[in-house]
C-alpha cells in the first residue's frame, strides 16, 4: 500500500504561516480581544485581565524578531497568554484565592436584559471552569472556548497530542457534570 502524500497540506499549512500579519501593530490589532478573552477564560480575575493582555503583548513584542513562524501566531501567543494567565492565577492564588469573576457583557447591540443574561451565563461557566484543574481547564479552553486543534494545543502546551486528548476528555466529562450538578446552562 502507498503512503499518502502530504505534501501539498504541509506547503499550504507553510503559505498559510508565511501570509499572516507581521508587524507588531497587525498583530495586535487581529489578535488583542481573542488573547483578552482568552485570558479572562483561563481564570484571570477581572481586574487583572487587561494587565495580563497587556504583559502578553509586551512579551510577543519583545519576542517578535525571534519568532521564526514555525507556528500560526495566534498559537505563538495563545502560548504566551497561556504562561502569563498561569502567572497571574499563581500570584492570584498565594495572595488568598480566587475572588468571584463578574465579566462585562461585551455585545454592543443587545438589549439591557439581554447582556444581563449573557453575564449570568458566562459567570456561570467561569465559575464551573474553576472546578476544573489547571491543566484541563487550559485544554478545555483552547479547544472548546478558543477553537484551537488537538495538534495545535499539544504545540502550544509542549504536550503531546494523545496527552492533550485524554485532558480534553476529562475535561469535557468533569465540566459535564459540573453542569448537571449545578443544573445550569439546559
Amino acid at each position: 500500500m502507498a503512503k499518502p502524500d502530504h505534501t501539498g497540506a504541509v506547503e499550504a499549512r507553510a503559505r498559510a504561516i508565511q501570509a499572516q500579519p507581521t508587524t507588531f501593530e497587525e498583530i495586535y490589532e487581529e489578535h488583542v480581544e481573542r488573547i483578552w478573552r482568552f485570558i479572562e477564560r483561563l481564570g484571570v480575575p477581572d481586574r487583572h485581565l487587561d494587565d495580563a493582555t497587556q504583559d502578553t503583548f509586551v512579551i510577543a513584542h519583545r519576542q517578535l524578531k525571534a519568532f521564526r513562524r514555525e507556528s500560526s501566531v495566534s498559537t505563538w501567543l495563545h502560548g504566551i497568554a497561556l504562561r502569563v494567565a498561569k502567572d497571574y492565577r499563581r500570584r492570584e492564588e498565594r495572595k488568598g484565592g480566587w475572588q468571584e469573576l463578574s465579566p462585562e457583557a461585551r455585545e454592543d447591540s443587545a438589549t439591557p436584559f439581554e447582556r444581563a443574561a449573557s453575564r449570568e451565563q458566562l459567570d456561570v461557566v467561569l465559575k464551573l471552569l474553576q472546578h476544573l484543574d489547571d491543566t484541563q481547564r487550559e485544554v478545555f479552553v483552547l479547544v472548546e472556548l478558543q477553537g484551537l486543534t488537538a495538534p495545535e494545543v499539544a504545540e502550544l502546551t509542549e504536550t503531546n497530542v494523545n496527552t492533550v486528548s485524554t485532558r480534553l476528555r476529562a475535561a469535557r466529562l468533569r465540566f459535564n457534570e459540573l453542569v448537571s450538578a449545578a443544573g445550569v446552562l439546559r
